[in-house]
């Protein structure tokens, strides 16, 4: 099983990294001090959009929640090893098969949407190229509005400066792969 992330005690050091106040980063980011505050004292768990807003302020790729301290040539992760981040919100699951090579131009994750989620519901649009592939369930992909439905098997490959969003549309677990350049989780 993967293994959580403390993603509350990495936006605080984050924070005081950059010598920013919790009503700094809250400009920077457009998240309320309460929520930074509760997210850096786990008492709640950020959205992946939030996550997106906060990290985006500090200056760093949500592929920090992924990476390890060393520099690295090689990433062997083990299934038991590997990194997960819950958006609780969203029901959305995700678990890193790379981690360690910093500036990687690459991020690989398993992805776990719960029934009938989707992972930023109004979308987003990112710089890059995203590969999805079905291994279990049913999806629906809408780029630009339009739906695509995918099924067990079926993959996806698209320009990601389309707004995007990925839902579960059956009433069961759906498993994913997503392959995408650069790094944005």
């Amino acid at each position: 099983m993967a293994q959580a992330f403390d993603v509350g005690k990495k936006i605080k050091s984050l924070r005081d990294e950059n010598s920013l106040t919790l009503k700094e980063l809250s400009c920077k980011s457009g998240v309320s001090t309460t929520q930074i505050s509760e997210i850096e004292r786990n008492l709640t768990s950020p959205t992946i959009v939030t996550l997106m807003k906060l990290i985006s302020a500090l200056g760093k790729e949500t592929s920090i929640f992924f990476e390890q301290d060393s520099h690295q040539k090689v990433s062997m992760v083990r299934q038991d090893e590997r990194s997960l981040i819950v958006d609780q919100k969203n029901q959305v699951f995700i678990e890193s098969l790379t981690k360690g090579i910093i500036d990687s131009k690459l991020k690989v994750i398993i992805a776990r949407p719960k029934p009938g989620q989707e992972n930023i519901p109004q979308g987003y649009e990112h710089a890059g190229e995203e590969l999805i592939f079905v291994f279990k369930g049913k999806i629906q992909v809408t780029l630009d509005g339009k739906p695509y439905i995918l099924e067990e098997g079926d993959s996806i490959h698209f320009r990601c400066e389309m707004n995007h969003k990925i839902k579960n549309i059956t009433d069961s677990e759906v498993e994913l792969l997503s392959i995408s350049t650069p790094p944005t989780y």
